[in-house]
Formats: C-alpha cells, structure tokens, sequence
C-alpha cells in the first residue's frame, strides 16, 4: 500500500504519537510519619513525592506554597546509614566512635568518608584530596603509617592496600590516641570509616538529581533517615528522623495526550479510511514527516 496516498497535515502543536506522563503533587496538611505517610500516598495516589529536575521542584513548591503551608514536609527520599570500615572488620570494637559535638551532619550526599584531626575527634565531611593513616600487619598487631601525600579517600584506600594492609580502624581509645599522635599541626586526616550514601526514592525510581540543603543535616546514631522539602530553604532537602511528624506530598501521574488534526489527500479515491491497513499507513507517513 506503500505510496498510495500522500499524507497531508494540519498540525497544532508539537506531533507526537505516545502519551506524556506528568507528575501532580498533592499536599496533605495531617502530620504523619515518614512511613505513615508512604502508605496514605501508595494507598490514595501513586507514592511520595518524587522530584526528577528544578522544574518539578518549582511545582512542589508552588503546591504547597498555594495551601498556606511553608516549611518542611515529607517526600519520597530515604536512606540507609550504614558505618563500616574498609578492611570489612565487623567483629567486637567495630561499634566504636569519637565523634566530635553535632557529628555526623551530612552536609551533602556526598558526605561519607570521616576525618579526624589531633584533638582525636571525627568528623564526616566532603571528599577532598587530604593526608591519610593506613595499619600494616594485622589488626591484633598492627602499626599505623601516615602517608602525606593528599588524596581523596578512595585513593587513598587505594594507596593503603597496595603498600600497607589498609585504612586505619581503629576500634578502642587507645587506637584512637595512637592515631591522633601521627597527626601533624591541624591537618585533617582520612582513616577507614565510610557509609555508602545509598539514597533511594520510595517509589523506585533512579537517584540522579539532587537539590541538599548545603547547612547541617545531624545523623547523630540514627540508622535510617528520611527527606523533606524545606520551603523555607527554597525547597532544598534535608534529613531527619523518619519517626518524626510532619505533613507530607503525595503525586500522582496525570496522562497528557497530545491532539493531531490531520487531512489526508488519497491517490486512489476507492482507499476505505476506516481499513486497519489504511490507518497504519496514515501513522507511518505522519511520523515520517514529523520525526520525534
């Protein structure tokens, strides 16, 4: 049937031929826990809040912004904060810490590797090239070296287990006094502990876009944690214990479909339009002049 008809289109718009998927925010003002407020969203609309791009959070913000509302609510964000050491050890010790006042406090997704400086206080912070401590031996007869060279911390790892045995861990006071001993001035220095970041949406989709509020965000012993939108910080996003009340966003998919206005010239005036053969060459020659 191929070049029996010449297709012929009056457009409005942009053609297209599949259905646009959009994302509607829905606020609701009854405070909930983070996972009180998944089941209501996964009961009643789709999920949690999602937000993909800036525009989305635009549209967040306007949707709640529009209710009366202006400070944080709960969207899909969470995370799962796991501590471990580079050498894998988990045995009796591994638990240790010597945090310094208001750490850990993720100042962005990034935020996963700790630091510690003479004082013996640990602090999680950017990944930055910096000096490090790795241990030779093992970890019931070990020494710690300290390598001046700054480099980022999975460089860092790097250097420890190709020349040494590891990353430094340190597991009772003592460790830690012996390691704050190898430190110079005020340096800050990278030692074994990290967290993979592992952020997810509740509804699954891909962690790609992020908008963190650049200020404090405390994990203090919290084991997970779940995100807000901050309307007074311009809808950045912060953390805080999924156990805490407060209002939260829904979505919901709204499906947008797209109106062609088509006249069609026939070469053969005998063609039947209403023929499932005839209809299909009518898309073809559409999409052809009108790629996506």
């Amino acid at each position: 049937m191929e070049g029996i008809f010449i297709g012929v289109l009056c457009l409005s718009g942009c053609l297209t031929f599949s259905e646009c998927l959009l994302h509607q925010y829905h606020f609701l003002s009854e405070a909930k826990t983070w996972t009180e407020a998944q089941s209501y969203c996964r009961e009643k609309y789709t999920d949690l809040a999602t937000i993909g791009n800036t525009e989305e959070i635009k549209k967040l913000n306007d949707t709640v912004s529009a209710a009366g509302h202006s400070s944080e609510v709960w969207i899909g964000l969470y995370s799962h904060i796991d501590w471990k050491w580079s050498d894998g050890f988990n045995q009796s010790g591994a638990e240790y810490r010597k945090w310094l006042t208001g750490e850990p406090n993720i100042l962005a997704a990034d935020v996963a590797y700790v630091t510690t400086n003479p004082n013996g206080g640990w602090a999680d912070t950017v990944n930055a090239k910096k000096p490090f401590i790795c241990y030779n031996g093992t970890l019931e007869d070990s020494e710690f070296v300290r390598v001046d060279t700054g480099k980022i911390w999975s460089e860092a790892q790097r250097h420890c287990r190709e020349h040494y045995t590891d990353l430094a861990t340190v597991t009772n006071a003592a460790d830690n006094n012996k390691l704050r001993l190898m430190i110079i001035a005020s340096t800050w220095v990278w030692f074994g502990l990290y967290r993979d970041p592992e952020i997810y949406w509740s509804d699954g989709s891909n962690y790609s876009f992020s908008s963190w509020y650049q200020g404090g965000n405390p994990l203090g012993s919290m084991k997970v944690v779940c995100g807000v939108a901050d309307l007074e910080q311009g809808g950045k996003w912060r953390i805080f214990s999924c156990e805490e009340r407060k209002p939260f966003v829904c979505y919901s998919i709204t499906t947008v479909k797209t109106v062609v206005k088509m006249r069609v010239k026939l070469e053969d005036s005998s063609l039947d339009l209403h023929d499932p053969a005839v209809k299909v060459q009518i898309l073809k020659q559409a999409s052809l002049q009108n790629p996506p």
